[in-house]
């Protein structure tokens, strides 16, 4: 991955450090860190300054499609080509919940704006692929809330 000055476009950090194709990167909310989502079936940390690797959330098992901050930055939500979602500790890298249910890839996972929620989308694996239900989970106890059908 490379971080890009968006004024000048001059390139100035490459991200180095997954094996296999990145998928989504995007800066924490306090613009200090970046998470990484790759098809190595992990994500990465990065520090937004130096672009050093601070930690590598392995738990996956299969491509991680995208990564998200939660709002205070403190926590982070993958989704997974393996039907889950997880929610990391940004600061130590642990494990605090599995979102298990969806029956394809999870496409896309992402806090509610005070995080206390998470939606997770899946991909559509045809285009004769309708109905792609989203869910609804509490960010804190890993409950499902709501399951929404949504058209493509």
């Amino acid at each position: 991955a490379i971080v890009w000055d968006a004024q000048t476009g001059q390139r100035l950090l490459v991200l180095q450090g997954h094996t296999l194709r990145v998928e989504s990167a995007v800066f924490s909310p306090d613009g200090r860190r970046i998470v990484t989502a790759s098809a190595d079936k992990t994500a990465i940390v990065w520090d937004a300054e130096t672009g050093k690797s601070l930690r590598v959330l392995e738990g996956h098992t299969d491509s991680v499609f995208s990564a998200a901050f939660s709002p205070d930055g403190r926590r982070i939500v993958t989704a997974s080509v393996d039907n889950s979602a997880i929610v990391w500790d940004t600061d130590t890298g642990e494990r605090l919940l599995v979102l298990q249910g969806h029956t394809k890839w999870v496409a896309s996972a992402a806090f509610s704006p005070d995080g206390r929620r998470i939606v997770t989308v899946i991909a559509p694996v045809s285009p004769s692929v309708r109905d792609l239900p989203a869910v609804v989970w509490d960010a804190k106890t890993g409950e499902s809330l709501l399951t929404l059908n949504l058209t493509e």
